[in-house]
């Protein structure tokens, strides 16, 4: 199902979802980068940003203007997010400053700064001579948010996903560039290392999606699942918790990928329309709730 195709069947959706998010977003679970990125050096595979540059591919960008908050502070809320709705959890070893670096693409100065304003908040804790450790989300100073799409059902939440993120998919096998394409890349590796190793593969796999959605060409688009995959964040955890979920999940994302790569539109289309089911199907006989990935 190619992007068109999704768009003309379901217009109606993307209207309905454009006045859902008429209100701001709350920036602590916005997962968009969204900016040209610049390589540190020949040898990084990482792409980094200033600290001091912004970033404009929310929801609310879209709709308020440019944000004057800088990459750090939105690092700082991403990891925030993170933590607050449970995706990391106390007691989870926080990936290195470099391996961290090169998922979120940007540079270490900015992660460096991001680790130590949720230290000073309490949420993360430092060790001299070992990683440092998720302590909890007591130090959130702000309430902790609802998205708008959360009054809505799972079932409404997973559908509308399916929907957009399988077209996402599609338009990404046919325009993704290939410095986004090498990200993607060398986060699937990731992934693959981290089977055993929750908050890197977590964050990996959530960088992966949103990578997805910008790759798609349409940044309403991807502004849209940003908030949509934000809201099942929280049920995302406990669900590659059950036993062989991570490995499952990494395959999946390794055929998605290797769709995209071969510019096929309606393999990545079929790929990621099975991961997103398949999930679903995992959590039948429990509550429902949103595919994760």
């Amino acid at each position: 199902m190619s992007f068109a195709t999704a768009h003309g069947a379901h217009l109606g959706l993307l209207t309905t979802l454009f006045r859902v998010f008429h209100q701001p977003a709350p920036a602590v679970l916005r997962l968009s980068t969204g900016l040209p990125t610049r390589p540190v050096d020949q040898c990084a595979r990482s792409i980094t940003l200033s600290s001091e540059v912004t970033m404009f591919d929310t929801f609310a960008d879209l709709r308020a203007g440019l944000s004057k908050r800088t990459v750090r502070a939105q690092i700082t809320d991403k990891l925030a997010g993170m933590i607050v709705t449970g995706l990391l959890r106390a007691g989870d070893e926080m990936p290195s400053e470099r391996d961290l670096a090169e998922a979120l693409e940007v540079s270490r100065e900015t992660v460096r700064g991001a680790i130590q304003a949720l230290v000073a908040r309490g949420m993360i804790g430092v060790a001299q001579g070992a990683r440092s450790r998720v302590l909890g989300q007591e130090g959130w100073l702000a309430a902790k948010p609802a998205l708008a799409v959360s009054r809505y059902s799972a079932a409404e939440i997973h559908g509308a996903r399916l929907q957009l993120e399988v077209a996402a998919a599609s338009e990404a096998a046919r325009h993704i560039g290939t410095e986004a394409l090498q990200h993607l890349h060398v986060l699937v590796e990731a992934q693959g290392r981290a089977l055993r190793d929750p908050a890197i593969f977590h964050i990996c796999g959530a960088e992966f999606h949103t990578g997805i959605h910008r790759a798609s060409g349409n940044r309403l688009l991807a502004a849209i699942l940003v908030e949509i995959y934000g809201q099942a964040q929280q049920l995302r955890r406990p669900v590659l918790e059950a036993p062989g979920a991570t490995r499952r999940s990494w395959q999946d994302h390794q055929r998605i990928l290797a769709a995209i790569a071969q510019r096929d539109p309606e393999a990545a289309d079929a790929a990621m329309t099975e991961h997103l089911s398949r999930i679903r199907t995992q959590r039948r006989g429990k509550r429902a709730a949103p595919p994760v990935g």
